[in-house]
């Protein structure tokens, strides 16, 4: 552990705070009874969850960050300087980050993973990888569940940016594990209670006890989550404008307000709508159906630099990803992963290739993904 990370992570603490209660009216625990070294799981909200975490654990621990923003050029000097944060490949095996992770933890230093690996796009926790509790007890240190809630509804993955909203965010030790514990448990045990400890519907809580986020644009790019219209089915036609979403298919529009919930429509919440477009995705897929974004670029990522690759329509169907003149196989494909709203990253062989679409919804890709992987499980079993 580097004096000089102590330093950094001591002197902005408390200027943090202050900002991300500004910002958020964040509010945190301090984490007590803690063992000298440790990995804190967290469940993944916000861009601010790094710092939400902080705030609760005096003593300075590492990231693990997304490999995309080692290409900050500039802005990521400061951040190695001050924080050297460990790289993780979303998109690929992750092996390299699982070794840094055991280095760094076993000479005595803290880490946080945010166990997700991707922020929620509806406010329900995603899946968490399944390599974790292997990983954790490969440590043999302690554990640290970590629990943000009111972060999706502060700044929902889709809205890009468009201003964050202020309402109740809070953050808190959810259990504390001593290795002791954690050696007595098999691996899929260690991650079940991983699951339990971090799992949140932003829904389901926001029901049970209404709260306000406050902001401006409320509904201002939910075209990056739903890209099915849910009155005529239409791909591809959603608008947004301040608090209300529209079809240009059909004219249907519902509002969005400060609660997070759906009004003139038939869904209620957002999960509720993601929840039904996954399954128009696996109907539509039945039906052969191919999915694309009319400009996009391809480009492979190597030791930080991407180098474009081909630009164009790009297209996913359940044998390839395509984009211009290049087609790969969707067979050699193991995990495919989103960073930020417009791009998906994934490995094929030892290449490291990212699609971007900065104009279109490319979650779709990484739903459409999903499903064919889903099928292709349903198969085999």
């Amino acid at each position: 552990m580097k004096l000089t990370h102590k330093i950094v992570y001591g002197a902005l603490r408390w200027p943090v705070a202050l900002f991300l209660l500004i910002k958020f009216n964040y509010r945190f625990s301090i984490a007590k009874n803690l063992p000298e070294n440790y990995i804190v799981l967290s469940n993944h909200t916000t861009d601010f969850d790094p710092l939400f975490v902080a705030l609760s654990f005096p003593k300075q621990m590492y990231f693990v960050a997304s490999e995309h923003i080692a290409r900050w050029k500039n802005a990521f000097k400061f951040i190695r300087f001050g924080f050297d944060p460990i790289m993780r490949y979303k998109g690929s095996v992750a092996a390299s980050t699982v070794m840094e992770v055991l280095r760094r933890v076993r000479d005595g230093n803290r880490v946080c993973i945010f166990a997700e690996g991707v922020r929620s796009w509806d406010g329900r926790t995603s899946p968490i990888l399944p390599a974790t509790g292997k990983m954790v007890k490969r440590a043999r240190c302690g554990l640290v569940t970590y629990k943000i809630t009111g972060g999706y509804f502060a700044s929902p993955m889709w809205s890009e940016g468009n201003g964050t909203r202020r309402g109740a965010v809070r953050g808190s030790v959810v259990n504390v594990y001593t290795a002791e514990q954690l050696a007595a448990m098999s691996a899929d045990e260690v991650n079940e209670l991983i699951r339990r400890d971090l799992h949140e519907d932003a829904y389901a809580r926001q029901l049970e006890a209404p709260k306000k986020f406050k902001g401006k644009n409320l509904a201002v790019r939910m075209e990056n989550l739903l890209f099915i219209c849910p009155e005529c089915g239409a791909i591809d036609s959603i608008t947004s404008d301040g608090s209300r979403i529209s079809c240009t298919a059909c004219s249907h529009s519902f509002g969005y307000d400060e609660y997070g919930m759906l009004s003139d429509s038939r869904f209620k919440t957002v999960l509720e709508l993601s929840d039904w477009q996954k399954s128009e995705i696996a109907k539509l897929i039945a039906d052969c159906k191919e999915f694309s974004v009319p400009t996009a670029t391809l480009s492979t990522v190597s030791k930080h630099v991407e180098t474009p690759l081909t630009s164009g329509e790009a297209r996913i169907s359940a044998d390839t990803i395509s984009c211009g003149d290049v087609s790969l196989p969707m067979s050699e494909i193991t995990e495919l992963a989103m960073h930020g709203q417009h791009a998906v990253v994934f490995s094929v062989g030892k290449t490291y290739y990212e699609l971007i679409a900065k104009e279109s919804n490319m979650l779709k890709f990484h739903l459409i993904y999903n499903q064919h992987k889903a099928n292709e499980a349903a198969a085999v079993n």
